[in-house]
């Protein structure tokens, strides 16, 4: 088992719009393919996390707690490469 796995903290409104909604799909599917290199938390609403990190916008994706994509569901490219430079 990996000692570390990577943490993404995906947040969205409650309920999700259809960003949001995009979002959490490309969720599963980086889930599929990166397992247990990767810890998946799924924010939605108003939550004290999101408070935490000042975000105002969502969804936003926060990778290893540096906050990557706001205000947009990206290509799963830009996922991919978001990943990568956080060390994944």
């Amino acid at each position: 088992m990996i000692e570390n796995p990577l943490l993404i903290e995906v947040f969205t409104s409650q309920p999700p719009c259809s960003g949001g909604r995009l979002v959490k799909k490309m969720m599963k599917e980086i889930e599929e393919k990166y397992g247990e290199k990767i810890k998946i938390e799924i924010h939605e609403g108003m939550t004290e996390r999101l408070r935490e990190y000042s975000i105002e916008t969502t969804p936003a994706i926060v990778i290893d707690r540096d906050i990557r994509i706001i205000g947009v569901a990206p290509s799963m490219q830009t996922l991919e490469d978001a990943l990568k430079e956080a060390g994944l």
